[in-house]
């Protein structure tokens, strides 16, 4: 897979099995057609690594795949859930990093996100495909795709819960601000698609409104119950 072939499946093949008229809430879990539509991706683009920030059941369809996958969860009720979904050859290819929060800086800005290990950033970089689907709290997952972008060699990035206004917007900057090509669907949650070809950084700039935005959000979901 190279970025020319992620550039193509964007732009040409991946809108034609996306239906925004498909909504299945689902609670906090990937509803089936996303489910679906990411293992379109995974057949199609010969996907063989993955790394998601959470866990649940897309960890166990990728490793039905054939996958190896790593994942990092600050849930440990929800992590010890997904591997209970497992056969022993599936948790054999998974490799479960279960790291709590923190507070961690973004441009200008705090969030709740995670200090990832040195062997969980050689597995970002590694990966072909990397799904978003945490922090549970979407707007703290801007996070998450900067290390994404910045880190991944050559990968097709997923985030999920993009028909939330913040999450769309983090999304759209961040892919138009470092050139990368993206598709939206609004179908389900809301997926938004990115290839990153990263280079140990990545262009996170947000306008002062933004930063503010940022800030307000930081303290909303600390006093939240």
């Amino acid at each position: 897979m190279t970025p020319r072939d992620l550039d193509t499946f964007l732009t040409v093949e991946l809108p034609a099995p996306c239906r925004a008229d498909t909504h299945d809430e689902a609670g906090y879990a990937l509803p089936g057609a996303s489910l679906a539509l990411l293992a379109h991706c995974t057949v199609r683009l010969g996907v063989r690594r993955v790394f998601e920030f959470g866990s649940g059941q897309s960890t166990r369809d990728f490793l039905a795949a054939g996958c190896d996958v790593t994942c990092v969860e600050d849930s440990e009720k929800w992590l010890a859930n997904t591997i209970a979904m497992l056969d022993a050859g599936q948790r054999a290819r998974l490799t479960a990093v279960r790291l709590p929060l923190r507070r961690v800086w973004l441009a200008g800005a705090p969030l709740r996100s995670w200090t990832l290990p040195s062997s969980a950033l050689a597995a970002l970089r590694d990966a072909d495909l990397v799904l978003v689907d945490s922090p549970a709290w979407p707007p703290f997952r801007e996070h998450a795709l900067s290390l994404a972008l910045a880190h991944c060699r050559n990968a097709l990035v997923v985030m999920d819960d993009a028909n939330i206004p913040t999450v769309h917007r983090f999304c759209r900057r961040m892919a138009t601000r470092n050139g990368i090509p993206f598709f939206r669907t609004m179908m389900d949650h809301g997926l938004y698609f990115m290839g990153a070809a990263g280079s140990g950084s990545a262009d996170v700039r947000r306008s002062i409104l933004e930063t503010i935005k940022a800030w307000r959000r930081y303290f909303i979901a600390r006093t939240a119950p």
